[in-house]
Parts: structure tokens; C-alpha cells; sequence
């Protein structure tokens, strides 16, 4: 399999955002469902209203008590710096941007630095259609349908959870909430099913209604990866959003990134042709 600088290690993940001030002393771990994020579980096919519920507050809690701004939140651009740790002895200098429209179209650009050494990955998706680059030059892969849903699922979890457009879309079905208190703190669980993407379990501040906490599995090659984001560090945004400002990334229990966002954009439109490679 073809391997590129940074987020390609699995399968170019462009990440996004973090989670709540006080989610920065969740544990690593916290408990959790049995087989909470694989596709073989029978599945309901509606919302469940205590779940729907949890969903519906933390729109609240992200909007200020005006969920109609969601849809303003659409189209969406941020920027992010830190570190990826593809080599866990020498941590990559990241500054990510992206662009996205929900639901199917994101362009993510990675600045990557180590030892004086300077990589640009890109990578553009228009679903079903995806792309990267490095340095320019365009990356095939043996599987290029399983590359693009790996890329698209993990954008939901990295993007657009953060800004709850998946879990809040009218077609996700919601279900499976358990409140639990761990360390004292109130956390409420519930799982999003939506179209073809892996279930997702999602984990709120029971205090701030904040989503804290993503979990997810996806394969390549027959290679399960569970991956684990966490949100934390809101503040207010843009349009007096609540947003999140650090976001880390775990595969398999080990952490591949922290990033801190630096800025927030909510444009009114990003005009089709940024989600395409240039001819």
C-alpha cells in the first residue's frame, strides 16, 4: 500500500477541532457499550427521542440557544497547527487548512516540517470522488473506493461532528444514549447512524452539553482501525458560536496528533471548483 507524508498514515486523515474546557481532564478511556461503533449491529431505523434529546441540547449549547444558525455552519473553513506523530520519536510540525461543505465536499491542505525537510499533501474530496497529492504529485491507491469512505468517515468524525452537522442531519438516526458518571462527571453516550458512514459514539459533557468525544472503527485491507478524537478548549467564535479549539486523534490507542485551531470561518459559500485538483 502507498504510504505519504503525515495524515496519509491513515489514509490522509484531516483532522479537525477539539472539545470543551472541561473535557481536558477526561480520562483517556472512558466506559463505553459493548461493540459501540461496528456496522454489523442491527441498526434502528428512527431517531430515539432520549438520544435525539442529547443531540438536541448540545446544538443549543454550540449555537447559544439558536439552533436555526446551524445551517450557517454548512459551509465552513478553519485552520490548524501542531504536531502528527507518524514517528513517535520525531514529531511533525503540522499547519492543516481546510475547507468543506456538508455533506460531501472538503479540501484539506497539510504544511508539513521535520528535519528542515518540507511536505504539501492535498487531498480533495467531492463524494464518490477523491484525490491527493504530495508535493504535487497525484497518489493512486489499490483500493480507491475503500481510500475515499475511510477519508469521508474520518472528515465526520474530524470536521463536521465537531459542528455537529452528521449527528443533527435530518437522515442520521440517533440511539443507544446511557448516562454515566465517571470521576464525578456526568457524561451522556449516544451512537449516530448515517448513510454509509461507520456508527459513531459520541460522548457529551453532561455539565455543557459539548461534545467531548468521537469513536469509530473503519478497515483497510481488512485492517480494523478504531480511532478516538477528542474536543476540548471551547471558546467563543465566529457569530457567538461555542467552539472547539483543541482537537487530539488516537488510532488503535495510540495518539497520531494534537492540533490547536487557530481560526474559525463560516462563509456563505466556497465556490465548487476548491474541492477538484486543478488541471
Amino acid at each position: 500500500m502507498a504510504r505519504y507524508p503525515a495524515w496519509a498514515v491513515f489514509v490522509l486523515t484531516a483532522a479537525l477541532v477539539a472539545g470543551c474546557e472541561p473535557a481536558k481532564e477526561l480520562p483517556t478511556d472512558v466506559p463505553k457499550s459493548d461493540g459501540a461503533t461496528t456496522l454489523q449491529q442491527l441498526l434502528p431505523v428512527k431517531s430515539e427521542p432520549e438520544a435525539k434529546d442529547v443531540i438536541d441540547r448540545a446544538v443549543k449549547s454550540l449555537t447559544g440557544g439558536k439552533p436555526e444558525m446551524l445551517a450557517k455552519l454548512k459551509a465552513s473553513r478553519c485552520v490548524l497547527k501542531g504536531q502528527s506523530f507518524e514517528n513517535p520519536e520525531l514529531p511533525t510540525e503540522v499547519t492543516r487548512t481546510v475547507a468543506a461543505v456538508w455533506p460531501d465536499r472538503l479540501y484539506a491542505m497539510d504544511d508539513r516540517q521535520a528535519l528542515n525537510t518540507k511536505n504539501i499533501v492535498e487531498a480533495w474530496l467531492r463524494r464518490p470522488d477523491m484525490s491527493i497529492s504530495a508535493n504535487g504529485v497525484p497518489q493512486p491507491h489499490a483500493n480507491p473506493a475503500e481510500r475515499e469512505h475511510i477519508f469521508a468517515s474520518d472528515e465526520v468524525a474530524q470536521h463536521w461532528l465537531a459542528l455537529l452537522l452528521p449527528a443533527s442531519d435530518p437522515k442520521a438516526v440517533v440511539f443507544d444514549h446511557e448516562s454515566i458518571e465517571f470521576e464525578r462527571r456526568v457524561l451522556n453516550l449516544v451512537k449516530v447512524s448515517l448513510a454509509d458512514y461507520p456508527v459513531y459514539q459520541l460522548t457529551f459533557d453532561g455539565k455543557t452539553d459539548a461534545l467531548v468525544r468521537v469513536e469509530y472503527t473503519v478497515s483497510e485491507f481488512g485492517v480494523a482501525r478504531r480511532t478516538k478524537v477528542t474536543y476540548s478548549s471551547y471558546k467563543p467564535g465566529p457569530n457567538g458560536l461555542m467552539l472547539p479549539h483543541l482537537y487530539e486523534c488516537w488510532h488503535n490507542g495510540t495518539v497520531v496528533e494534537k492540533l490547536a485551531i487557530e481560526k474559525w470561518e463560516f462563509p456563505a459559500e466556497i465556490k465548487d471548483e476548491e474541492f477538484s485538483p486543478k488541471k
